[in-house]
């Protein structure tokens, strides 16, 4: 390349260079009122990183007073005006909140994507304070600025989801799904499947047995660990009088879930009552027993069903072992207690009674939201305080006997 040739290339190159140059001065320069100004001035402060670190740290009031200060520093700093906003109301300082998210919508030339964000911080303002018209409508601006914000979407659904708005619910969660990737499917093809039943039970509570149950079992086939579907279809057909059909929906949780299988255990008592065939139940129970030693609610349900046939010898003898394996459990020691009064108080049961419950402890049996820690006697399907779908497990606490002491 001689010299003629090489000067195009050199001059691009330096224009790209100074383009570079230039872009990375705007990156940190902007001009106000005639004058370049900092806009790291404020980040840069020390204030700011302080009202960070008192932020992480939970001392919320310092992190407001350092970030106030930061803040001062440069008033068109957005980011720390969003910040200062968001603390306000996790603050429980709504109103405050509000005050700072909308005075900042106020400002003139902000680009589409500060304008979004803004709105769904004020989003988050209106329905931490209860406002949910108006959190809607944040939120549905936000989409209409940007149908792709995932964020906006999922507080949008939270919001249907907590009005019982079930099927704008199952549209937002379909639009979720059609922009996460492949590795967010199974937890959102759960969340689907509960949207179904609650659709299903919607269409039960007016009625519609035939559209209540095509989404359980539509419920079923999204997720198949959807556990309440298969007792809501199950429930559907015997009120149908399909007790083959009803047999069938709660063989699947069983088979699916076997730790969940004693919320069938009612259900199937009632219809093999129907059926004139309680054999059938003490088989499935003993069958369940045998899969699982540990299995203290089918020897409870054995002994309860044997105990309501005049079986009452043999019912202390499985609802003694469900003690063994629950000791804890408050329904097994009333069992007992039933049946020892059927037993006019036989002393050698009783004392053998007292010995297999002397180490006990006596509460109902809990559950506990495995992600924010939320205690319920039932089994819930969602957490009514951190929302999530079946996050809820069955808290377990060993007999004394089995406990160690650290020295």
């Amino acid at each position: 390349m001689n010299v003629g040739e090489s000067l195009p290339f050199l001059a691009a190159l330096v224009t790209l260079l100074l383009g570079l140059a230039i872009g990375k001065a705007w990156e940190r320069y902007k001009l106000r009122d005639g004058k370049w100004i900092d806009r790291r001035r404020a980040r840069d402060s020390h204030h700011y990183v302080l009202g960070l670190n008192f932020l992480v740290s939970n001392q919320i009031d310092l992190a407001i007073e350092e970030l106030s200060r930061a803040a001062r520093v440069d008033s068109d700093a957005l980011e720390i005006h969003l910040i200062l906003g968001n603390v306000h109301r996790e603050r429980g300082q709504v109103a405050r909140a509000i005050q700072v998210h909308q005075a900042l919508l106020q400002r003139a030339k902000l680009t589409k994507v500060e304008h979004a964000y803004i709105l769904l911080c004020l989003g988050l303002d209106f329905k931490r304070g209860g406002f949910v018209d108006r959190a809607l409508a944040a939120f549905n601006e936000v989409i209409r600025m940007d149908p792709t914000n995932q964020y906006a979407l999922l507080y949008l659904e939270k919001l249907h989801e907590e009005q019982h708005q079930w099927a704008d619910a199952h549209r937002i969660r379909t639009q979720l799904v059609d922009l996460s990737g492949p590795d967010t499917q199974p937890r959102n093809q759960a969340i689907l499947g509960f949207l179904e039943n609650e659709l299903g039970k919607e269409a039960l509570s007016v009625g519609d047995r035939g559209r209540a149950q095509r989404h359980f079992q539509a419920a079923i086939e999204q997720e198949q660990d959807t556990t309440p579907a298969y007792l809501n279809l199950g429930d559907v057909r015997f009120i149908q009088g399909d007790l083959q059909g009803a047999e069938a929906a709660w063989d699947g949780l069983i088979a699916r879930s076997p730790e969940r299988a004693y919320l069938t255990f009612e259900r199937l008592e009632r219809l093999y009552e129907q059926l004139a065939q309680p054999h059938r139940f003490e088989e499935r129970c003993a069958k369940l027993i045998a899969a699982n030693s540990q299995d203290w609610r089918a020897r409870l349900a054995m002994g309860r069903h044997m105990a309501a046939r005049g079986k009452d010898a043999d019912a202390f003898e499985f609802l003694l072992a469900a003690l063994e394996q629950n000791p804890h459990g408050l329904t097994v020691h009333q069992a007992v207690w039933n049946v020892l009064l059927k037993l006019d108080l036989n002393r050698a049961l009783v004392q053998r009674y007292i010995e297999a419950a002397r180490s006990s402890v006596f509460f109902l049996d809990p559950h506990v939201c495995t992600k924010c820690h939320y205690r319920s006697t039932d089994l819930l399907w969602q957490c009514p305080h951190c929302h999530e779908w079946n996050s809820f497990v069955e808290e377990r606490i060993a007999p004394a006997k089995e406990a160690t002491v650290d020295m």
